[in-house]
């Protein structure tokens, strides 16, 4: 394919797939890839990060290589900074990349960042779609992660089968933007509910609750939610702040920046999740780097 245009969404030949990003998630998603077979090559930053793939998937020598040997090419990695820094310049990996080949950004990333890949490969002739996701490293595992998109229907059509082996569902919903939106949207949903399960329980102790059967009751009632099945478990924030807390504190950063300027302030939603935050010790912070990168 080399040196000629892929026409997105053709069937033709078998779709090579790209994978930068092996942390705990990515590297399980990588794994779902070469499990069922989608001809695979990967790329890290670091060494150790490719042991536990050797001789299963094809390893790039460089970023350029990578693109150059990937007909769709999946990014995870840490926040925008890492995306901008895998993907873009002389030595990244779009300067490899085919024509009509997809770039897909699974990193939860500003839209300041996505409009500068986007620019850079629309003059490339890459498509770009948002594609991140929700779920965790077990959920990849079983090839259950949630996956948002947003972009062209062909650029879709062209990746998800290889959003599929890791993404059920992968839910397409809408244009480029669409993805990133809807997973800060999500996330911070997620935070809120969080937020309130402590509350909850707090004040089930103050009234005199068990805790046992509060948190079976409310498992069972029209309250119960994914966040309170976590913390029901847990019954404090200490075992999951220091990894939850960054990803959250970027993300609900993220989310406030996002919706600066809509018609619909984003008002107690945004509130409750900075209380969660605050509960985590981690207030919101655009940039804060995400754990499990390459």
């Amino acid at each position: 394919m080399a040196g000629s245009r892929r026409e997105l969404g053709s069937n033709t030949g078998v779709t090579r797939a790209g994978f930068i990003g092996l942390g705990s998630q990515g590297a399980r998603m990588a794994q779902r890839m070469i499990e069922l077979r989608v001809p695979t090559t990967l790329w890290a930053r670091r060494a150790e990060s490719l042991k536990p793939f050797a001789g299963r998937a094809a390893v790039a020598a460089d970023r350029v290589e990578l693109g150059r040997l990937s007909d769709v090419l999946g990014v995870c990695v840490t926040d925008g900074a890492a995306v901008r820094d895998v993907v873009l310049g002389p030595n990244g990996a779009l300067a490899g990349m085919t024509p009509g080949s997809v770039l897909v950004l699974h990193s939860t990333i500003g839209s300041d960042d996505c409009a500068e890949i986007v620019a850079a490969a629309t003059a490339h002739g890459v498509e770009v779609i948002d594609a991140p996701v929700s779920g965790g490293g077990a959920m990849a595992a079983a090839g259950r992660l949630t996956v948002y998109v947003g972009g062209s229907d062909a650029a879709v059509a062209c990746a998800r089968p290889v959003l599929e082996t890791y993404g059920d569902p992968v839910l397409h919903m809408g244009a480029f933007g669409s993805g990133l939106r809807t997973k800060l949207v999500n996330n911070a949903l997620a935070a809120a509910h969080f937020a309130l399960a402590h509350e909850a329980f707090a004040l089930g102790n103050a009234l005199g609750l068990d805790p046992d059967q509060l948190a079976n009751a409310l498992r069972s009632g029209s309250g119960r939610s994914f966040s309170l099945e976590i913390f029901a478990g847990l019954r404090s924030f200490d075992a999951i702040a220091g990894h939850v807390g960054p990803i959250m504190s970027k993300d609900i950063g993220l989310f406030a920046h996002e919706t600066q300027g809509s018609a619909t302030a984003p008002g107690v939603l945004l509130e409750v999740a900075d209380r969660f935050l605050a509960l985590l010790h981690h207030p919101r912070n655009v940039g804060a780097d995400e754990p499990g990168g390459d």
